[in-house]
């Protein structure tokens, strides 16, 4: 999909909304490929919008989740891959950085420990965030455990599969061979 043409549809699908809400807020729209998925980063910046945000970024997060399938709907391509982030006055960026200092700090405590440290459950999103932060360091490994609401991610130090008390998953499949 030409991005002229997405860029069109995102436009139409978030002037619906602004026009049902009543929301008086200006958004800013970015759209860039990574491989084959194309991200759309939409950020409102206005006053008083706290009430998009919700407890906790709820709200947001339904407002992203509605966003997407309103986008989806008005795509015709159902091969099409895309990945909308919302963000409402910088609350998610804010949010962003405080995760991914927590699981920098926890990071850092699993290495001193030399176990395993887990994080509590979180959203996918900010779970997301923890796996993408942590990815660029070889003495640490993550993996997402649990189910529902109670998943959360194990930060792993690789002194655990060095020792062999955690099994590397791909490391298995060939000392078999």
């Amino acid at each position: 999909m030409k991005k002229k043409e997405l860029t069109n549809i995102v436009d139409r699908e978030i002037g619906k909304f602004i026009d049902l809400s009543g929301v008086n807020a200006t958004y800013d729209c970015d759209i860039e490929e990574v491989e084959d998925v194309t991200n759309i980063n939409v950020s409102f910046e206005g006053d008083n919008l706290g009430y998009m945000i919700g407890n906790h970024g709820r709200h947001l997060d339904s407002l992203q989740y509605i966003l997407q399938l309103l986008i989806r709907r008005s795509v015709d391509d159902e091969d099409f891959n895309f990945r909308l982030t919302l963000d409402i006055a910088d609350y998610r960026k804010g949010r962003n950085l405080q995760i991914e200092r927590m699981a920098l700090q926890k990071a850092d405590d699993a290495r001193t420990l030399g176990e395993s440290v887990d994080l509590p459950p979180m959203k996918p999103y900010d779970r997301r965030v923890v796996h993408i932060a942590l990815q660029k360091f070889e003495d640490i490994t993550t993996e997402s455990h649990g189910e529902g609401r109670d998943r959360y991610v194990r930060i792993i130090p690789t002194s655990e599969i060095d020792l062999g008390l955690v099994e590397e998953s791909s490391s298995s499949e060939d000392s078999e061979e």
